[in-house]
């Protein structure tokens, strides 16, 4: 009998790993159908001045700036 409950137990904690999975897949698979859409969203924002990208190389920011105007 201790048996049977054991598998028991252990269906019921598969079951629930497999929903977690499951949606944590969903999740995921909805993220990456968005993604096209931030980023023509993202480059439409630069483009219009909205956003702006500063890359900073070392320690000093005034010398070491790219892509200032």
């Amino acid at each position: 009998m201790p048996f049977l409950y054991l598998v028991v137990v252990i269906l019921v904690i598969a079951t629930i790993i497999s929903l977690v999975l499951s949606f944590l897949g969903i999740l995921v698979v909805g993220a990456l159908r968005l993604l096209p859409l931030v980023l023509i969203l993202l480059v439409a924002a630069i483009l219009l001045g909205k956003v702006r990208i500063t890359v900073v190389r070392g320690g000093d920011r005034k010398r070491d700036r790219w892509l200032d105007d």
